[in-house]
C-alpha cells in the first residue's frame, strides 16, 4: 500500500470514529430526559444560573432557584413562569450550612425530591497579589468551596438512597488555570475543581454522576457586581473589555447550553468554549511555558496603588475606558439576564467590607426613585410632558421641529429630567444637527439599512392588511426611519463628548432647506399602561420587547406599531428569529460604523465635557445615571433602525386585501 492509499485510509478510520463519537454523545444525552426533573441552581436569580433556568424550563424541568436577593428572585420567578415553568423560589445564604440544609427540606417538600443539583451561586474578586486580604481568600473559599460542599451533602441522602442524581458544579478556566490578578478567585476554584472531580469517581458507583463546568469568560453582565481592589477603575477595564469580545468571551447562552448538554450525558467534565478547552490542555502540557507567558501578561496589568485593600464593586469603577462599545454585549447581557447595577445615589465609590457573597447574592443598592417616571413597569425616569415646565416644552418641541420627527424621542425626555443638562445638550448639538450634511450622512444610514436588508430578509408571516391601515403603518415607519438614524449620530457624539472627545470640526454647514419632513405627521404611541386594556398578549409582547432587546422600556416604534396589533405580532415574532443571523448582526455594525463616521463629520465641532455637565446637575453624582442613559440609548438605537427596516420589508411583503 503506497503512503497516499495509507493517509486516505487512516482520515477515513479517524474521520468514522468521530462521527462515532458524536453519535454516542448524541445518544447518551437523549437517554436522559429532563421533563418532570427537579433541579435546584444556587445563584439563579441572575447571569448564568438564570439563563440555565431559562434553558432547563424549555426542556421541562421543574425549578428551584435560590440567592440572597428576594426582589431578584421574585423578578427572575415572574419571567420563569411566564415561560410556563413551575419555579419555586428561595432565600437562601449557601455559605451557612443551617441555611442550606433549610432550603433543601423546603425543596424537598415542594417537589418530593431533588433531581439535580447545579452549584452555580459565585463571585470574581480582581486585584493584584499585594491587595489581597486573609479575608479575600477566605470569603471565596467560603463561596466556591464550602457551599457547594454543603449542598452536596445536603442532597446526597436522597440521591443515595434512590441510586439516582446528577449534580453540577459550575467551576472556571480559573480552576484549571491561574490568571494573574484572579489569584483568590483562581484558588477556590482550583478547590472546586478537586472536589467535583473526586466526587465524580466516588459517586459513580451509586448512580450519581458529577460533571464539573469550566467555562471561560462568560458575557453574563455580572461585571458591574465584582469586586476591584487597588487601581480599580483599570482592573475594571481590562476585565470588562475581556469579558466583553467576542473572540475572548462566550455568550452565557452557549455556556448553559454546553453544560446543560453534559449533566444529560453525565459528562464528568466540560471545558467551553473550544479556545477555553485548548487553553487549558496547553496549561497543562507546558506549565513552565504558561507561566512565562503569564507572568508577562502580569506586566501589562496595574500596579498596585490606588485605593489597595479596600473594595470597589464594579458599578464604582467606571471610566472612559470602560462602559464603552467595547463592552456593549455585557451591556446588555447585564439587563437581559437581571443584573441591575445603578449609581450609588452618593456618587461614592462602595469601600464597605463587604465579603464576595453578597457581592454576587444580594442587592447591592436600590434604584433611586425618579421624581416623575413614563410607568410603573419599567421605573425608568423620562420627564412626563404634560407636567414638564414651559422651557422644558419648548426645548422639546424644538428637538422635534428641528429634526422633522412626530414624537418626543425618549433618550430626550430622559434628559429632560435634568433640565439644565438637556438644555446644554441641545445648546451644543443643535447646530450641528440642522446642517444639510446631517441631514444627509442621516438619511446615508436609512439607504444603507433598506439597501442591505433587501438581500436577505424575507419575511416569513402572511396577514389580512387592507390598503387604508398599510397607508398609515407607512407612514409611522417612514417617520422612525428618518428619524432614528439623526437620533443615533446625536447619541454617539454626545457619547464621546462625555468621555472628553472634542467631535466633528470646525466650521459652520449649509443650514437645512425645505419642509420638515414628518414634523406634522400624526402617530398615536401606545405606552405600557395602555396596552393593558388591549390584551394580555399585548402586554406579554411588550414584556418580552423589553427582554429581548435589554432595554427598560418600549420604545417609541413599538408603541406607534402597536395600534395595528395582527401585524405587530407577526412581525415582532419574525423579526426574533431573523436577529439570530449573522446578516442581521453584521449589519448593526455597520449601521454603528456608518453613524460614527457621521459623528465625526459634524460641524461645527461638539464639545461639552463631564466638568461642564456635573457643574450643572444638583447632585453631580447623576453624571454616572445620564452617562449610563446616552449609552443605554446609543446601543438600543441601530437595533430600532433595522427593525424598522424589516417592519417595512415585511410590510411590503404583503398582499392587501380588498373589501367587496
Amino acid at each position: 500500500m503506497d503512503n497516499q492509499n495509507l493517509l486516505i485510509l487512516v482520515a477515513v478510520i479517524v474521520g468514522a470514529l468521530l462521527v462515532a463519537l458524536w453519535a454516542l454523545r448524541r445518544w447518551r444525552e437523549r437517554q436522559y430526559d429532563l421533563a418532570g426533573k427537579t433541579v435546584l441552581i444556587t445563584g439563579g436569580s441572575r447571569g448564568l444560573g438564570l439563563v440555565m433556568a431559562r434553558q432547563l424550563i424549555q426542556q421541562g424541568a421543574r425549578l428551584a432557584i435560590c440567592a440572597r436577593d428576594e426582589a431578584e428572585l421574585e423578578r427572575a420567578r415572574l419571567e420563569l413562569e411566564q415561560r410556563g415553568g413551575e419555579v419555586l423560589t428561595v432565600k437562601s445564604d449557601v455559605t451557612d450550612r443551617s441555611q442550606v440544609e433549610e432550603m433543601v427540606r423546603s425543596v424537598s417538600d415542594r417537589f418530593g425530591q431533588i433531581d439535580i443539583l447545579i452549584n452555580n451561586a459565585g463571585a470574581d474578586l480582581v486585584a493584584p497579589m499585594d491587595v489581597l486580604t486573609m479575608e479575600d481568600y477566605d470569603d471565596l473559599m467560603k463561596l466556591h468551596f464550602w457551599a457547594p460542599l454543603y449542598t452536596t451533602y445536603a442532597v446526597l441522602p436522597q440521591m443515595r438512597q434512590r441510586q439516582a442524581g446528577r449534580i453540577v458544579n459550575i467551576s472556571s478556566i480559573g480552576g484549571k488555570a491561574v490568571f494573574p490578578h484572579m489569584l483568590a478567585y483562581c484558588a477556590s476554584k482550583f478547590a472546586l475543581t478537586g472536589l467535583s472531580e473526586g466526587m465524580h469517581a466516588e459517586l459513580a458507583k451509586e448512580g450519581i454522576a458529577v460533571t464539573t463546568v469550566c467555562p471561560g469568560f462568560i458575557r453574563t453582565g455580572v461585571v458591574d457586581h465584582v469586586i476591584f481592589k487597588g487601581q480599580h477603575r483599570k482592573e475594571y477595564a481590562w476585565f470588562s473589555i475581556s469579558a466583553s469580545l467576542p473572540l475572548i468571551s462566550t455568550s452565557a447562552e452557549h455556556v448553559a447550553s454546553q453544560a446543560i448538554a453534559a449533566l444529560r450525558r453525565g459528562d464528568a467534565e466540560a471545558i467551553v468554549p473550544l479556545w477555553t478547552w485548548f487553553s487549558v490542555r496547553l496549561y497543562g502540557l507546558f506549565p513552565g511555558l504558561s507561566a512565562t507567558l503569564l507572568g508577562w501578561v502580569n506586566r501589562l496589568l496595574p500596579a498596585t496603588g490606588g485605593i489597595n485593600t479596600e473594595r470597589a464593586f464594579g458599578k464604582d469603577s467606571h471610566s472612559s475606558w470602560s462602559p464603552s462599545w467595547l463592552t456593549y454585549l455585557n451591556q446588555r447581557a447585564a439587563l437581559r439576564n437581571n443584573q441591575i447595577a445603578v449609581a450609588e445615589a452618593n456618587g461614592q465609590v462602595e469601600t464597605q467590607q463587604l465579603s464576595p457573597t453578597e457581592a454576587e447574592s444580594s442587592g447591592i443598592v436600590a434604584q433611586p426613585e425618579p421624581a416623575i417616571a413614563q410607568d410603573e413597569q419599567s421605573a425608568f425616569p423620562l420627564i412626563e410632558l404634560s407636567q414638564a415646565p414651559p422651557e422644558i416644552q419648548a426645548c422639546l418641541s424644538d428637538i422635534q421641529n428641528a429634526l422633522g420627527i412626530p414624537w418626543t424621542p425618549a433618550a430626550w425626555r430622559a434628559y429632560g429630567m435634568y433640565p439644565s443638562v438637556m438644555q446644554l445638550f441641545w445648546e451644543r448639538l443643535k447646530p450641528a444637527m440642522q446642517t444639510e450634511s446631517f441631514l444627509e450622512d442621516a438619511i446615508a444610514i436609512t439607504e444603507l439599512v433598506f439597501r442591505d436588508t433587501s438581500d436577505w430578509y424575507q419575511p416569513s408571516y402572511q396577514i389580512d392588511v387592507d390598503e387604508p391601515q398599510r397607508h398609515q403603518i407607512e407612514r409611522v415607519l417612514n417617520a422612525f426611519s428618518f428619524g432614528n438614524p439623526q437620533l443615533l449620530i446625536g447619541q454617539i457624539a454626545l457619547s464621546r463628548t462625555l468621555a472628553g472627545e472634542v467631535v466633528g470640526t470646525e466650521g459652520n454647514g449649509d443650514r437645512r432647506r425645505g419642509a420638515n419632513a414628518y414634523r406634522h405627521a400624526d402617530i398615536q404611541l401606545i405606552g405600557e399602561q395602555s396596552v393593558a386594556e388591549i390584551s394580555p398578549e399585548m402586554q406579554q409582547v411588550y414584556r418580552d420587547i423589553k427582554q429581548t432587546l435589554g432595554v427598560p422600556i418600549v420604545n417609541a416604534d413599538y408603541q406607534a406599531l402597536a395600534r395595528w396589533s395582527a401585524f405587530f405580532l407577526a412581525a415582532w415574532e419574525d423579526i426574533k428569529v431573523w436577529r439570530e443571523r449573522p446578516e442581521y448582526q453584521m449589519l448593526k455594525q455597520d449601521i454603528v460604523r456608518t453613524a460614527e463616521a457621521a459623528a465625526s463629520r459634524l460641524h461645527p465641532a461638539v464639545a461639552i465635557g463631564e466638568r461642564e455637565v456635573r457643574d450643572r446637575l444638583d447632585n453631580p453624582a447623576d453624571f454616572e445615571q445620564i452617562q449610563q442613559t446616552v449609552e443605554m440609548f446609543k446601543n438600543i438605537l441601530p437595533e430600532l433602525i433595522l427593525q424598522d427596516a424589516l417592519f417595512y420589508r415585511g410590510l411590503a411583503n404583503l398582499k392587501p386585501i380588498t373589501k367587496v
